[in-house]
């Protein structure tokens, strides 16, 4: 305990010293680094559960129509000596670096969990291993059931850019979803224009601003950036119906690749490492200061990766991937999934798939106008109103299709270089996020 304490209060120290370099920006936030301590994490987490909770939840979901079959049949003491023999089995450390830090985290985190609820190892480990595949369970279902209504018609989609240029590396997002308040009576669509407008709200920058570190690698979220620069800057949904069972590594699950990634080739070598442990549905743009940039294309066990090229742009967007594994993968399962459902090439879900596809060319021609790769370029593509195809800021007007229902919800992007964040939302049906000015947050700069 006194070495656990004299390290942390030297890291701490060592903090403060790099941070005083900065000058009056960097302390006009208030910056404090916390050592994250897993056990006791697992202590207030499994405090707030409590037993009696615990119990009941780990029941309900093994008497679930999920689990009921499988984990639920077993015994209670067989499913503990599972449970606690995957526990007791070290990671493969030569195929997974990584997890050589990450998996004593989980076993503290897992003993903590245990005592902040007063119960048996045996007994937390179970409540957090079955929530585990409960959870999986739940997605892979989701694009396995037939009887799912949401199924390729996803209610949430989105559309992302990078650009290196004179203002920096920028990398951002339009998100949408179905609109959560109905359209009102009465409602009169107004052409917005072929693009939103600019306008900045002054800039602000947090009071405080508390960084996790971890017991080893770098702080995941130092405003816009992990520690070294490196970001995740936006997500898109993407998935097909029929995909692979999801892989069960636990106790370790999601591995914090920015905790390990230096710059974007690390992280994509992460990702790929790790592509069974990080199982998103998605297209990702990831970016670093250096200005390098992939695009990640994910599904629950496969990973394909596009590289930014010379002309310094990226861009992606929802239900479509395009590097050549992954595009033949999901063409082959939606052409599995008409087969099963007795579909033809003309149904809705073929619709939606040919509109993400021809929405990606426009991404990528919107990217490569002459427009100099700054904020005001890719802000133009973010709120491109072209109504053919779907637009990417969406009003509800004449592009929308059966189809997919959905509106822009927000729009935001990352200045890597000067690590600020831009973000603008929409107000239900009187202002769309293209229609307001942009929030500004300032972060202190990265030591070094």
């Amino acid at each position: 305990m006194v070495d656990y304490l004299v390290e942390k209060r030297r890291r701490e120290c060592s903090a403060i010293r790099r941070l005083e370099i900065f000058g009056e920006m960097a302390m006009s936030t208030t910056i404090e680094i916390v050592l994250e301590n897993p056990f006791a994490t697992g202590v207030a987490e499994g405090k707030k559960l409590g037993a009696r909770k615990l119990a009941k939840e780990t029941a309900e979901r093994l008497g679930g129509k999920r689990l009921s079959a499988t984990l639920g049949a077993m015994s209670r003491k067989a499913l503990e000596q599972h449970v606690i023999s995957r526990l007791e089995t070290p990671p493969d450390y030569t195929r997974f670096p990584e997890l050589a830090d990450l998996y004593p985290e989980r076993v503290d985190y897992l003993r903590g969990l245990a005592k902040g609820a007063g119960v048996s190892l045996e007994q937390a480990a179970v409540y957090h291993y079955v929530a585990y595949r409960d959870e999986n369970e739940r997605w892979f279902l989701t694009v396995n059931d037939p009887a799912n209504p949401t199924g390729m018609w996803q209610d949430a989609h989105c559309s992302g850019v990078l650009m290196a240029g004179p203002d920096g590396v920028l990398g951002g997002q339009s998100a949408e979803s179905l609109p959560p308040v109905k359209k009102p009576r009465g409602y009169r669509w107004k052409n917005p224009g072929p693009c939103g407008t600019w306008k900045t709200l002054p800039v602000k920058r947090p009071d405080k601003l508390v960084l996790h570190k971890p017991r080893t690698g770098y702080i995941s979220d130092w405003g816009a950036t992990n520690e070294k620069g490196v970001a995740c800057c936006c997500g898109n949904s993407c998935s097909v119906w029929l995909d692979e069972p999801i892989e069960d590594t636990w106790p370790v699950q999601q591995v914090p690749l920015l905790r390990f990634a230096a710059d974007v080739g690390q992280l994509a070598e992460l990702y790929t490492r790790y592509t069974l442990h990080n199982w998103s549905r998605a297209s990702q743009i990831w970016a670093d200061t250096k200005g390098q940039a992939v695009v990640i294309e994910k599904s629950f066990r496969r990973i394909g990766v596009r590289r930014m090229g010379s002309a310094g742009v990226l861009w992606c967007t929802e239900g479509h991937w395009e590097s050549p594994s992954m595009q033949a993968y999901i063409h082959q399962k939606r052409l599995d999934y008409l087969s099963k459902m007795g579909k033809h090439l003309g149904a809705g879900d073929m619709q939606y798939a040919t509109d993400c596809t021809v929405r990606f060319t426009r991404l990528g021609e919107l990217c490569h106008e002459p427009l100099g790769r700054g904020i005001r370029h890719l802000t133009r593509v973010l709120t491109d109103h072209a109504t053919f195809p779907r637009a990417v800021c969406r009003h509800g007007g004449p592009d929308t299709a059966p189809y997919d229902q959905t509106v822009t919800m927000a729009s935001f992007f990352k200045n890597l270089t000067r690590n600020r964040a831009y973000s603008r939302e929409w107000v239900p049906w009187k202002k769309f996020p293209c229609q307001r000015p942009w929030g500004v947050t300032e972060y202190p700069p990265i030591p070094g």
